[in-house]
């Protein structure tokens, strides 16, 4: 069975792994006991690892640049990634659908028979029934939304045309995409003509590539069973159109704000969503791994430089009555705006720590003069 997340940031990841423990739990009755991950700095954070500690959960982690050792979970990324685009390309859809492309993908997949499992589902293999695909329809297909009549006058049409884009996750209904007012809708009530697309061009005859979100929690995924058997209402959530002025028209601080991506992570093109899923920037977590990199080398070297220069430390005979404080390395990777590299920073830091009180110090206190007092000083 596949679950897939949409992140804004990696620090949602850990949010993402608890909620997805609590509901597979609830629902089989079986406790997660080993967990298999890349090294990434999201499945290495501290709130992760004493998580993991707390419940009892194993952890198993690749070695640096061998995707191979979780080689299951990297084909499987590679299967939806696949599959997403080529539903993009066959009814020539922008690249700002891949999130819907996505989860339409991990839909099917978990209700194609696989030989993995004998031939049966994962979906049947994890909740023990058959599921059903009567309601199947073709990916990005031209289709129509029944408006009820509370929400339109006599005139107007009784259907909004649109692109299905998915299945409902809360409720049983299609995602259906609305090109002409960039709404997202949830029905129940459409029809479908699978055999015709959108034509994904405005009045102008351009491309239609780049939209963005302007609140992803509009939509509201609460459905009502009492009104089960009553027509459904289209829920929408508004997309708005991004536009760019002419060179002449931006001045030097518009593009110093406009050199960053300021769409949703969830809207932007599939092409650059890729190639940030390839990267993978590994920090050394200590002076032995760093040492076999020229660059962290070098960024160790300007370091000791850099303190040299300002004269950070003052040597001094080691003194036999007292214990001394050791240091450590720590190694970051700078990141431009864009996401690319910029160059890795290392930083000598003393472990403090390391030091008792009592021993190494006594009691400290910063001393903070009241206002008035100083006010006549200063006079």
């Amino acid at each position: 069975m596949i679950w897939v997340y949409f992140l804004r940031n990696k620090l949602e990841a850990f949010y993402c792994f608890k909620k997805f423990k609590s509901m597979t739990e609830l629902q089989t009755g079986h406790k997660v006991q080993c967990i298999r991950s890349d090294r990434g700095g999201e499945f290495l954070s501290t709130d992760f690892l004493e998580f993991c500690e707390a419940n009892g959960i194993q952890r198993q982690l690749t070695m640096a640049y061998t995707p191979q050792q979780n080689g299951v979970v990297e084909r499987k990324n590679r299967t939806i990634i696949e599959m997403a685009k080529s539903m993009l390309h066959e009814k020539g859809m922008p690249y700002f659908l891949w999130t819907e492309a996505v989860h339409t993908a991990v839909y099917l997949l978990n209700r194609c028979p696989t030989k993995a499992l004998n031939n049966i589902t994962p979906f049947e293999a994890y909740s023990g029934r058959k599921p059903g695909i009567a309601h199947l329809k073709v990916f990005g297909s031209l289709c129509y939304v029944h408006v009820p009549t509370e929400l339109r006058h006599k005139l107007e049409p009784k259907s909004t045309k649109g692109v299905f884009v998915g299945y409902a996750t809360c409720e049983k209904g299609y995602r259906v995409f609305d090109p002409v007012s960039n709404k997202l809708l949830l029905s129940r009530d459409v029809t479908f003509d699978e055999e015709n697309a959108w034509h994904w061009t405005d009045k102008n005859g351009s491309v239609m590539t780049t939209y963005s979100i302007e609140n992803q929690e509009d939509l509201d995924l609460k459905s009502d069973s009492s009104n089960e058997n009553s027509t459904s209402t289209p829920q929408t959530l508004d997309m708005q159109e991004s536009t760019s002025p002419t060179p002449g028209d931006i001045s030097s601080e518009e593009r110093r704000t406009q050199a960053y991506d300021h769409t949703p992570l969830k809207w932007r093109r599939l092409d650059d969503v890729l190639a940030q899923c390839n990267l993978c920037i590994m920090e050394p977590e200590k002076y032995a791994d760093a040492a076999q990199d020229e660059s962290w080398l070098k960024a160790m070297e300007d370091e000791l430089q850099m303190i040299e220069k300002n004269e950070t430390w003052e040597l001094v005979d080691r003194p036999t009555e007292k214990p001394v404080i050791g240091v450590k390395w720590v190694y970051k990777t700078k990141l431009n705006l864009d996401g690319s590299v910029q160059k890795n920073k290392a930083r000598l830091v003393a472990k403090g720590y390391a030091q008792k009180p009592g021993l190494d110090y006594n009691e400290t206190y910063a001393p903070v003069p009241d206002w008035t007092p100083l006010e006549h000083l200063l006079l």
